[in-house]
């Protein structure tokens, strides 16, 4: 009798996409929503002092209330140099439900366009021109949230309970220079989650593959393992990149990066010559799908503004070279339920990204009474401060100023701080 046929081996399959369930979404946006975001550059408000902005799925109208004689008040908002002062609310009239975006701003509040209802900075209406000497209900109010004027950004709390620092911007944030040359171009929106906007600009392994030719080499694909160090709430670790004839305007040399939790980058590059440039990014959660990145550059060489726009445009070659593919990853949101994606230890700054994130997620906790939350989310706001303070490398025992070392062109300042 002869024996059974061998069976054939199973043959691999694709582990399935994976998804961003209710609960998790529901703690991603409760978790975002205690920092700060950028929502527009201040260069971009119009001659109105308003305009539209989207965080979180949360529609805002943010206004540039102009300095004059006024009797408003209100704690969210924020004065400028100028006197005049910013504010945020959610973009609809409580009245008729006419977007407050496409009102205008006086130094007694947003009037609506619509029928004139006017709303102080802490969001209570606070004129009625048809209703003149009347008393105006409570319940005339819109939602106001915290807003604040910093490196030439307007940024909101929708959530004030962390009380976290505005992001440093080190380009922005130095004394004015005439050695230093800083622009802040044009925002850009993508269809892809600010995690994952924030881990394709720390990635090191993608140079060789998406930028070769540009700031890569096909033929070197294997980056270094960087040792990765947390910070007062930032993760840092250097970059040394592979020779390669980079063109002028490019981003590239030996490299320092800050990520600011969760979802802010700053790069300072020392560039063969001894000069250096700097490449900031924050991400916006428009939606968690969906973010749109301010961004600013810095540079000490070229200062003449003549160079500005090649500069520019090289940095949108890269960002071209990106945006197809970090705009098709499925989902467009970073799901860090384990086993849902495959990673290797060349990974390793996306798996410290990932790490800390998850830590930080699980003082988010979906099914309590939601303690104001919506959605039956409760956060656990002491646990979030003191995960954002550890301190200590990622990976293995080493001390903050070890980030520096190697290189004779990188000074401490590369070490967090």
């Amino acid at each position: 009798m002869s024996a059974a046929p061998t069976p054939p081996p199973p043959t691999p399959s694709l582990p399935p996409t994976p998804s961003l369930s209710p609960e998790a979404a529901a703690e991603w946006d409760a978790f975002l929503r205690l920092f700060w975001h950028p929502v527009t550059r201040v260069v971009d408000v119009g001659e109105t002092g308003v305009t539209g902005a989207r965080v979180l799925g949360t529609d805002l109208a943010v206004a540039r209330l102009p300095a004059g004689d006024t009797a408003a008040t209100g704690d969210a908002a924020t004065t400028t140099e100028a006197g005049d002062r910013w504010v945020a609310y959610a973009d609809r009239c409580p009245h008729r439900s006419a977007r407050l975006s496409v009102g205008t701003a006086e130094p007694d509040g947003l009037r609506c366009a619509y029928h004139g209802w006017r709303f102080g900075p802490d969001g209570a209406c606070n004129e009625i021109p048809s209703m003149p000497g009347s008393a105006i209900s409570s319940s005339a109010c819109t939602t106001s949230f915290r807003v604040a004027e910093a490196h030439g950004l307007v940024w909101v709390l929708l959530d004030d309970r962390l009380d976290p620092p505005i992001p440093p911007c080190p380009a922005l944030d130095a004394p004015d220079s005439p050695d230093t040359r800083v622009l802040v171009p044009t925002p850009y929106t993508w269809p892809v989650g600010a995690p994952r906007r924030v881990e394709n600009f720390t990635d090191l392994a993608h140079f060789a593959f998406i930028h070769d030719g540009s700031i890569g080499r096909r033929d070197v694909p294997v980056p270094p393992l960087p040792e990765i160090v947390r910070s007062k709430g930032q993760m840092a670790f250097r970059y040394d990149p592979p020779e390669f004839a980079a063109d002028p305007t490019a981003m590239f040399g030996v490299s320092a990066y800050t990520v600011t939790m969760p979802l802010t980058v700053n790069i300072e590059f020392f560039m063969a010559d001894g000069k250096r440039r700097t490449l900031w990014m924050a991400a916006c959660p428009v939606e968690l799908g969906v973010t749109t990145s301010f961004w600013a550059m810095g540079r000490n060489d070229e200062l003449d503004p003549s160079f500005d726009d090649a500069h520019i445009e090289f940095q949108e070659q890269i960002l071209t070279e990106d945006e197809p593919v970090v705009c098709n990853q499925v989902p467009p949101e970073m799901v860090l339920t384990p086993g849902a994606e495959v990673s290797v230890k060349t990974d390793r700054v996306s798996i410290a990204y990932r790490r800390w994130l998850g830590e930080l997620l699980a003082h988010i906790s979906h099914g309590g009474d939601g303690a104001g939350d919506g959605a039956g989310v409760d956060v656990d706001v002491d646990g979030l401060r003191a995960t954002l303070a550890v301190e200590g490398s990622a990976f293995s025992a080493v001390s903050s100023s070890s980030v520096a070392s190697g290189s004779a062109a990188a000074p401490s300042t590369l070490a967090p701080g």
